[in-house]
């Protein structure tokens, strides 16, 4: 290997650790978050619509400059957006720390997710120009596994600063931890990171819809306010107003592909059932992460009056059960396809039953401990359904599309992140006069248990939803591959239902291999039906010098 070639390897790799660097601290700051919100709450004197805010502003910045910020990478180079996303983040982490007003710790939130959404499309489009093949996937298994370990490590050191620094301070902590690590990361990637690559001089005419997502994220703030804000007066006008922004982002999707551009949600995405159905699972699951840790959170917290390590201690079995099923769960789908998928969230849905029977029946020790097994098994229930589903999904994206749908799949994965962590927060802030207010009383009247229960009734609807989707999805399957088996389909031989118009993939090749999953078969030619082979008859027929059809 010639010394070009040793140079190009080292700066691949210190590439590989500065993204993985990057991507755990905006990783670990979402999952570490959730424990400081009471400390925060009562050293700040925020309201309760100034925690839900607080609570939701990161996820929802983060979703709105995902897809727009990886178009610009394409056009404008990934390093320039690498460094500036990472210097947002860590620039609005120290003014998170250093704040003594509820409304600078919103802004400053809301900034760390623009960043932390800048900076992870480049991450992941930085490990695709670095590496090929067999590397690449390596690459990119090891920035899920970063992504899994920030999952496990965030409630833990959290729960481990906050309870050395105190709730006055470790909050502060929290946010200012991020300092050092991207004064490290800044000119380390200037060092080690390409200029070139990764820019893509085809792309200069490519489109940033901008638009799109700022009408897209108005749409959750519509439907983000009602929550905060609701009244039975005002809460039908908010949720008209965003069936309207909706129309509004329809339209607008509609015109700029008319002009040749490229949405944020494309016709042929939109005509994928299968995307379509998968996307919705992916939603309601992440949402239901989101919220579970806050329901979690906040009641042994708040309501049980649990230290921050010890709320981090039941907190954390469920990110690990999560990591460790991931590593099997290709195993599973390949069994069971998309329907393992619904019985691993049928299995989540079960859990969300078993911890609300555990809060209302227990004690709070004996809860915590129930709590944390049970997390435990839901990790892997959720483990088995992430990455198998993202799979699936996405190979049902039509071709040219592919960026597009990771984009939309991840966007309104963030989006169902801020809605659902902010609704939870208004059941606990409303059990009691907010985190600083409640008194053990509150908790010994039951007010937490209730909220506990109606956040579980929330996440139960969601994992229900997930459940319907993902098995209207079964059975959708089920139907094409039965009509491959019989030869219908005529002039469409080959493609799933509707053949391309439909915005549909061919069931070989292009579905990353997802035949294997799904047991599913090319259909053979019009008139041409398939004729299923006798075991042995086709040795039998080879030694004899004929052939099966005859």
């Amino acid at each position: 290997m010639g010394r070009g070639a040793t140079q190009k390897e080292s700066s691949a790799r210190a590439g590989l650790w500065l993204c993985l660097g990057a991507g755990f601290i905006t990783l670990l700051d979402q999952s570490v978050f959730v424990l400081a919100v009471p400390a925060m709450t009562a050293g700040l004197g925020a309201d309760p619509a100034q925690v839900q805010w607080i609570l939701a502003s990161y996820s929802l910045a983060f979703g709105v400059a995902l897809v727009p910020a990886g178009r610009l990478g394409d056009v404008l180079g990934r390093r320039a957006l690498f460094i500036a996303g990472i210097m947002v983040f860590g620039a609005f982490s120290l003014v998170g720390g250093l704040a003594s007003d509820p409304a600078l710790v919103i802004v400053a939130r809301l900034l760390q997710g623009l960043g932390a959404g800048t900076l992870n499309p480049q991450v992941l489009g930085l490990l695709q120009d670095l590496f090929s093949g067999t590397r690449r996937a390596k690459a990119l298994g090891y920035y899920a596994a970063a992504g899994g370990f920030a999952a496990v490590c965030g409630p833990l050191a959290g729960g481990l600063i906050l309870s050395a620094a105190g709730d006055s301070a470790g909050w502060r902590v929290l946010f200012l931890m991020n300092v050092p690590l991207v004064v490290l990361l800044v000119p380390l990637a200037f060092r080690f990171l390409p200029a070139r690559p990764g820019r893509d001089h085809s792309a200069r005419s490519a489109s940033v819809d901008g638009v799109g997502a700022l009408l897209l994220g108005a749409v959750v703030v519509a439907f983000l306010v009602p929550t905060v804000y609701g009244t039975p007066d005002s809460t039908p006008a908010w949720l008209a107003g965003g069936a309207a922004v909706l129309l509004c982002f329809a339209g607008w999707e509609l015109l700029y592909h008319r002009r040749g551009r490229t949405p944020l949600l494309s016709a042929g995405l939109a005509r994928s059932t299968g995307y379509v159905l998968g996307t919705v699972v992916a939603l309601c699951q992440f949402g239901v992460g989101a919220a579970m840790s806050a329901v979690t959170a906040f009641y042994f917290l708040s309501g049980s009056g649990l230290p921050p390590l010890a709320a981090a201690g039941i907190l954390a079995p469920q990110a690990a059960g999560m990591l460790l099923a991931s590593g099997s769960s290709w195993r599973f789908v390949a069994r069971f396809g998309r329907a393992g998928i619904v019985f691993a969230l049928a299995a989540s849905l079960g859990t969300l039953i078993a911890k609300d029977v555990a809060v209302q029946h227990l004690d709070h020790s004996a809860g915590a401990l129930a709590v944390a097994a049970i997390g435990l098994l839901q990790g892997v229930a959720t483990g088995l359904v992430v990455a198998p589903n993202q799979a699936l999904t996405l190979g049902h994206a039509p071709a040219g599309t592919a960026g597009v749908a990771a984009g939309f799949y991840q966007l309104s994965q963030r989006f169902s992140a801020a809605l659902c962590s902010a609704a939870v927060a208004g059941l606990f802030l409303h059990a009691g006069s907010g985190f600083a207010g409640v008194t053990r009383s509150v908790a010994a009247d039951g007010g937490y248990r209730a909220a506990f229960h109606h956040g579980i009734l929330l996440c139960s609807a969601l994992t229900a939803a997930a459940i319907a989707a993902g098995s209207l999805d079964w059975i959708r399957t089920a139907v094409v591959r039965r009509r491959n088996r019989n030869g219908v389909g005529g002039a469409g031989a080959g493609w799933t239902r509707g053949g391309p118009g439909a915005g549909e993939l061919p069931l070989d090749g292009r579905l990353l291999n997802l035949s294997r999953f799904l047991n599913v078969r090319r259909q053979p030619r019009a008139g041409k039906p398939r004729r299923r082979a006798v075991p042995g008859t086709r040795r039998r027929h080879a030694l004899h010098g004929s052939s099966p059809a005859a």
